[in-house]
């Protein structure tokens, strides 16, 4: 039997909010399970009651509990699996199902990018000198959509990272991903505060994507500017929730963009190299 001591009751609830949060057991799967575990088999009857369970859903919790691996049944009782072997069992589908999933999303992404971008509205500016556009991008994941986006459209690009250093495995991936069999090479630029510490393996990437660091006392915040005319301007974002929070401004016009790139040119040029 598996029993959890009574000294342990005042932590009982988390406990339950651990097992509801990290291996997605309802409130009433997670109160069957540790009723199990601390008073061995037992009868839907007694379930019910001793997990404060309604009897109508005993029978669906229990059978929902057997399916994700944490109960087993002998005769009319019901029994809990150890936990060692009902955690790493549950962990284990999670990691099959994610598998399953990123699959299917993959073989969606080939399939939907050529759908959805017959659907995309795109407009004819014409002389688009003095064109000029503005988007506010909130969220990593925005951003480094953007970051992509411009990447894969430009050829030579300055980086200025500060809070995007804490979040490189973000970008770092998307970097390595555009230097694998481009015969253009793209001439990558990274200026990074003078306190951050650059390590072999930082050192390794940025070589594999072809990209120069350098290190600066100027960094000020997050930016990526290219040869296309567009700055993208990175900055925390203080009302959001998310870790990593983060919002963005993307400005796509040739004069700012120019007078931008120049200065980062200087900054780039003072800069200390690694």
């Amino acid at each position: 039997m598996f029993l959890l001591s009574r000294e342990s009751s005042p932590s009982l609830q988390e406990i339950e909010s651990s097992l509801k949060e990290n291996f997605k057991l309802s409130s009433y799967e997670a109160r069957a399970y540790i009723s199990l575990l601390r008073l061995g088999r037992q009868n839907t009857k007694q379930l019910s009651s001793s997990a404060t369970i309604p009897l109508p859903r005993v029978y669906d919790t229990l059978e929902s509990l057997m399916t994700k691996g944490f109960a087993m049944k002998k005769e009319e009782n019901f029994l809990a699996i150890p936990p060692k072997q009902a955690l790493k069992g549950r962990t284990r589908q999670f990691e099959i199902q994610f598998s399953d999933d990123q699959k299917r999303r993959a073989d969606a992404e080939s399939r939907l990018t050529d759908l959805l971008q017959r659907q995309t509205f795109t407009e004819d500016n014409g002389d688009d000198q003095g064109f000029s556009e503005i988007s506010v991008l909130k969220g990593l994941n925005t951003i480094a959509n953007k970051f992509e986006e411009l990447l894969e459209s430009s050829k030579d690009v300055i980086l200025v990272a500060k809070r995007a250093v804490e979040a490189k495995e973000f970008f770092i991936p998307i970097l390595l991903e555009y230097s694998k069999g481009s015969p253009e090479k793209r001439r990558i630029r990274i200026i990074a505060p003078k306190s951050v510490r650059i390590n072999r393996e930082d050192l390794e990437q940025a070589r594999t994507a072809n990209a120069q660091i350098r290190k600066s006392d100027n960094v000020i915040f997050d930016m990526m500017v290219t040869d296309q005319d567009d700055v993208l301007i990175g900055v925390p974002d203080p009302l959001s929730e998310e870790l990593n929070h983060a919002i963005a401004i993307w400005v796509r016009n040739a004069s700012f963009a120019r007078s931008t790139r120049n200065s980062i040119e200087e900054m780039w040029d003072s800069s200390e190299r690694v």
